[in-house]
């Protein structure tokens, strides 16, 4: 028995006596300052403005910092694991990642497009999913508006907004310093120290560093991949220099080395190609469904850096609040990966059995600028009519380079065996061929948007939302080439520029209606959109330049938000349904035989399903918080691209979206352990996450599905009474449950798989001092 299972053992075992010994402990009256989880209500900014969780007729997932860091989630591609309706795909490197919620969400390479979901922290939109996934730094709580949010988010979220707030200083000096180790050498150091600074002036500087070797290795050279070095410093300066104005100052900066996430190959389908040369070049791996090895001639590598500066000003109108916040961000990421995934490629002379037998490497490297400007105004409440409106601007700046070398063995001296002719250095011939793309898209939008809220009676409101955006995209690409025909993965040189402008409506009407004070339900309609696309990436062709239509949505939700047994329960129920018509999405393709992706209108979505969220004082020292979803997101009619390589079968229609699960929860305990140590508090927490089948690809490859599974976490805090002091364990997967979070098919070949640090048992302790 190994030293982790025997404490994640200890760990349950302990568990279940602190549950016989709960009730015991439920029969006390504790004080207040004993009382650490009991009921207390959860204030959002989901609609631009302070207000109750419960008060809000729009579908949210709350997850509090502090929850955040019991459970070592540090980034968004682990954010899934405590909200059921989110998931998140992560691609080889962070600028091809994406999240999808309630099944919706935008997959694309290309640089002319965005997402369906928004990222907003601290009030800044993050007009590209890569540029959000270094670690969580200091957050205060985590906000997932489900479902389009056309009236107040804009255009980029047509599928919903992940609202990112970070905490803000303290009103007395103080700060904390926290180090963590975790199995396979992954550590963590974090620390903040905020406070007042002068007379209405207050600041906090927070940074991090952390770092994993990885949870697979290369066996060309040894070397770990699926590791990561990244660190960060992110400062906050709020003035106060009248009781009508406050202006809050940010400014943050980030690194990312990533050594991953590589594509391990997982299944491996008999051709006569696979038998004679693929699996005989894999032989040092293990080809199944957990394999996380790779065997490269070059190493995954990623690179990303991220800054940005903020300024928000708040002045206090008396009946209302006049809002500006100005931002500027930049993201500069790099990758290199092999696309061949051998390490011995060319073997061959690439003709017959070996045609198909080349080397394959990738290069290249962004530089993403944007500019964001919001001014709103916001009704003091509570009044008849509450309102918000206010205008934005934003434009984006992304300058690309990519490159791809393709070698092949084109004759050999040497005799030819069982149909195939073997090559080496100095007895046969290899061409290189390269393609090398440049090129740059800008973005431009201006919105206007509202809301109104009639009060009509003290229990009955009327809810109303209008925006109105103008988009133009435009881009200039330049394609060179050694080969004045297409070879694999690269098509012949190409050069065009142009531009693509639309305009849409998007926004929402509702009624909210009090049944009890502690009791609410409402309906909604929301309108989405999200703006015109170019599929503009390095196989960028004609065909390309006409531009892909707006996304539109319709969406319908009805709920239900109480608070029972006393305010102890907190329950929220919604259902909902949306369609998607000219659905942006990512079609797989081939140029020369080699699979490449491809942006298209792929038509008509829907999404539909039932929602439940809950957080339980059982008693004071012990709750549980979680949440349910059943989602059925499928495709009602595919559209197939023009030319499209890959056969487009009607077979796909009615099929389900990537990446959307029909069944998923989470359940979190905490509980203070009724143990009555003196000067010291021990408090134990616990998580399970379910998951159902889930599928990876639009074409539906019956290979590129993750089989359902569940993950069972839990950890042990032992705390001075005053919090100065905190020691925490924790083991992370409990049942050592083994699971991918990407299967991507290589035509019909083989399937590449992408596996998480987390789909392993580990074990790992925290160290922290609050001063």
């Amino acid at each position: 028995m190994t030293t982790t299972y025997k404490l994640a053992l200890t760990l349950s075992t302990t568990m279940v006596m602190a549950l016989i010994a709960g009730p015991v402990h439920a029969q006390e009256a504790p004080t207040e300052t004993d009382a650490p989880f009991a009921s207390t209500d959860i204030i959002v900014t989901a609609q631009k403005r302070a207000q109750n969780l419960q008060d809000v007729p729009v579908a949210i997932s709350v997850v509090s910092g502090d929850m955040l860091e019991r459970s070592n989630v540090n980034s968004a591609e682990q954010l899934f694991q405590r909200v059921p309706t989110l998931t998140f795909r992560k691609g080889n490197t962070n600028k091809d990642s994406a999240l999808s919620i309630r099944g919706v969400g935008t997959i694309s390479f290309s640089s002319g497009v965005e997402p369906s979901v928004s990222t907003v922290i601290d009030g800044v939109v993050y007009a590209r999913t890569g540029q959000q996934t270094s670690d969580f730094l200091d957050v205060e709580r985590i906000e997932v508006l489900r479902g389009p949010q056309g009236s107040l988010f804009g255009k980029n979220a047509s599928a919903g907004v992940i609202n990112i707030i970070t905490r803000e200083p303290e009103n007395e000096l103080g700060g904390y310093i926290d180090a963590s180790w975790y199995e396979g050498n992954e550590y963590r150091i974090r620390g903040s120290i905020g406070g007042p600074l002068g007379d209405g002036v207050s600041a906090s500087l927070t940074g991090f560093w952390s770092q994993f070797d990885g949870n697979g290795r290369n066996l060309f050279n040894g070397n770990k991949v699926n590791g990561y070095e990244h660190w960060g410093v992110r400062g906050k300066l709020i003035a106060e220099p009248t009781d009508t104005v406050k202006i809050t100052l940010i400014a943050d900066y980030s690194k990312n080395s990533d050594n991953g996430f590589a594509d391990s190959i997982g299944t491996v389908f008999p051709s006569a190609f696979n038998n004679a040369v693929l699996i005989p070049s894999l032989a040092p791996l293990t080809l199944d469904g957990k394999n996380k090895d790779i065997d490269n001639d070059l190493d995954p590598y990623t690179k990303d850096k991220n800054s940005g500066l903020s300024g928000q000003i708040d002045v206090d109108l008396g009946a209302a609040t006049l809002t500006s916040i100005t931002a500027y961000r930049h993201w500069y990421n790099f990758q290199v990966r092999d696309g061949d995934f051998r390490s011995d490629s060319p073997t061959n002379v690439n003709t017959g059995t070996a045609a198909g037998d080349f080397l394959l490497h990738d290069l290249g490297d962004l530089k993403f600028d944007q500019f964001t400007q919001e001014l709103r105004i916001a009704s003091a409440n509570p009044q008849f009519l509450e309102y918000v409106a206010g205008l934005y601007y934003y434009h984006t700046k992304e300058v690309d380079y990519f490159n791809r070398v393709v070698t092949t063995c084109t004759a050999s001296t040497l005799p030819t065996v069982g149909g195939l002719t073997p090559c080496a250095p100095g007895s046969s011939t290899y061409v290189t061929n390269r393609g090398d793309a440049d090129f740059t898209t800008k973005l431009t939008s201006y919105s206007a948007f509202g809301q109104l809220t009639a009060n009509f009676t003290d229990a009955l409101r009327g809810i109303a939302g209008l925006r109105y955006t103008e988009d133009k995209v435009a881009f200039d690409f330049a394609r060179i080439s050694t080969s004045t025909a297409a070879f694999p993965g690269v098509n012949p040189a190409f050069s065009a520029s142009g531009s693509v402008k639309d305009n849409g409506w998007s926004g929402n009407a509702g009624l909210q209606y009090d049944v009890s004070d502690d009791v609410m339900a409402y309906g909604m309609y929301t309108r989405g959109y999200k703006g015109p696309a170019l599929n503009v990436f390095f196989n960028m062709l004609a065909r390309d330049t006409g531009g892909i239509a707006p996304e539109k949505a319709d969406a319908y939700e009805v709920g239900l938000k109480t608070r029972l047994f006393d305010r102890r329960l907190t329950l929220n129920i919604a259902a909902f349904y949306a369609k998607y018509d000219n659905y942006q999405a990512n079609f797989l393709d081939l140029v020369a035989g080699q699979v490449v992706t491809r942006l298209t209108n792929a038509g008509e979505v829907s999404t539909r399903g039932i929602e439940v969220d809950f957080n339980a004082a059982i008693t004071d020292d012990l709750s549980l918080s979680g949440g349910f979803n059943y989602t059925d997101a499928h495709i009602n009619k595919f559209i197939c691209p023009a030319g499209a390589a890959i056969t487009c079968a009607d077979a796909i229609n009615g099929k389900p979206l990537p990446f959307a699960p029909k069944y998923k929860g989470t359940v979190t305990m905490d509980w203070r352990l009724p143990l009555n140590i003196d000067g010291f508090n021990v408090d134990l927490n616990s998580s399970l996450v379910y998951q159902s089948k889930t599928n990876f690809d639009i074409n539906q490859n019956p290979n590129a599905f993750q089989n359902a599974y569940a993950i069972w976490d839990a950890g042990i805090k032992v705390s001075t009474d005053d919090n100065k002091y905190s020691l925490s364990f924790i083991v992370k997967n409990l049942t050592n449950k083994q699971f991918v979070i990407q299967r991507i098919p290589n035509g019909t070949s083989f399937m590449r798989q992408i596996t998480p640090r987390d789909a392993e048992r580990y074990f790992g302790v925290t160290a922290r001092m609050n001063f």
